[in-house]
């Protein structure tokens, strides 16, 4: 969701700035603030004994942790910056009489959450079938999609911003498995290493 950042300002929003690897809220903490993302990258985590999974990534322009927010029930899972992050947090009540003044943001929102219940099910469907290679690429697809070209693209590539580990916790894969499986990617021409980063061609329209 991207509500003008004026009108978030109107309603009392405030800057927080958080750098790479920073906690922004913990699971099971009580949701008291809508987030919006002005520049930067935040991930969902549940956090593991072993494992971490990661629920989503979000960037800039986009909000997360609305559910819990308006439901006034606990995170079920914890937002970290991935990269050095600045956000606009607006507290629920204002954010309530924000949506109650405003119906087409209203509409907007509610629109938002239906695609982001469908993202989340194309998600699901991702880690859960096909080989780890075909996951691997459909994670990185879903990413593709999804963020900015003007901001990740880089000769005709998308730059994955995230680590391998990072693509293991999203597809439930170990990161050895995530290591390997990148380099036969590689092999297939499928994606390209350069510098430990990888790129993925965008589609030839």
């Amino acid at each position: 969701m991207n509500i003008p950042s004026d009108l978030l300002r109107e309603y009392g929003a405030v800057v927080k700035n958080y750098r790479r690897r920073d906690e922004i809220f913990r699971e099971r903490q009580v949701a008291f603030y809508y987030f919006q993302i002005v520049s930067g990258l935040v991930k969902m985590v549940n956090h593991g004994e072993e494992h971490d999974f990661i629920q989503g990534i979000f960037t800039e322009g986009e909000s997360f942790g609305e559910p819990p927010m308006l439901g006034e029930f606990a995170y079920p899972a914890a937002a970290c910056a991935i990269t050095d992050t600045q956000l606009l947090a607006l507290p629920r009540k204002h954010f309530v009489e924000l949506l109650r003044a405003n119906f087409e943001v209203h509409l907007n929102f509610t629109t938002h959450m239906c695609r982001r219940v469908l993202h989340k099910s194309e998600v699901l469907k991702a880690i859960n079938l096909g080989l780890p290679e075909e996951r691997i690429l459909a994670i990185i697809d879903l990413l593709k999609a999804k963020l900015s070209r003007e901001q990740y693209g880089q000769d005709g590539h998308f730059l994955v911003p995230v680590t391998r580990q990072e693509i293991a916790d999203m597809t439930g894969l170990r990161v050895e498995t995530v290591i390997r499986k990148v380099g036969l990617l590689e092999e297939q021409g499928k994606l390209i290493v350069s510098e430990r980063k990888i790129l993925r061609a965008y589609e030839v329209d």
